[in-house]
Order: structure tokens, then C-alpha cells, then sequence
């Protein structure tokens, strides 16, 4: 079988084994990169989810959602429990 010259004026390579940290190639950077992106966007959502938890905030909601309408406060059904829906 003959063998191609290559540019450097071999015919074949060596290739080499890394041990230790592999060198940093492009997909590599976009999954850190998307990785903290990730991060910072969960991290948003756990303080958000913390504020719909808190009481005053979730008065605020109400009041705003039913102002105006009559609530019949004897039925059930009519009360939201914010801390079973965000979890």
C-alpha cells in the first residue's frame, strides 16, 4: 500500500496521548459558557419563587387577580395554595 507524503515531508503521524487536563477546544467553552448561563438563570428562579412564597406578596396577587369580583370566602376552591403550585 503506498503512503501519501504529507507537507512536512513525512509519510506518516504520531499521534500523541494527553494525560492531565485535555486542552480546551471550542465545544468545551460553549458548554461552560452555557453552564453558567444556566446558573445565573436558576439561581433568578429560586429568588423569584422565594418572593411568590412570601405572604404579603401572595395578598398582593390576590387582591389584584379578584379585584372587583365578589369572593365567596366559604368555598374551597376559591383559595390558591401558592407553596404546592411553585414547588
Amino acid at each position: 500500500m503506498l503512503k501519501k507524503k504529507q507537507s512536512n515531508g513525512y509519510y506518516h503521524c504520531e499521534s500523541s496521548i494527553v494525560i492531565g487536563k485535555k486542552p480546551i477546544g471550542i465545544r468545551d467553552l460553549i458548554n461552560e459558557a452555557l453552564h453558567r448561563e444556566t446558573m445565573g438563570l436558576k439561581s433568578k428562579v429560586k429568588q423569584i419563587k422565594e418572593l411568590l412564597l412570601k405572604p404579603e406578596t401572595q395578598v398582593k396577587i390576590r387582591r389584584e387577580l379578584f379585584e372587583g369580583r365578589l369572593i365567596n370566602n366559604s368555598n374551597p376552591a376559591n383559595d390558591v395554595d401558592f407553596s404546592t403550585t411553585l414547588t
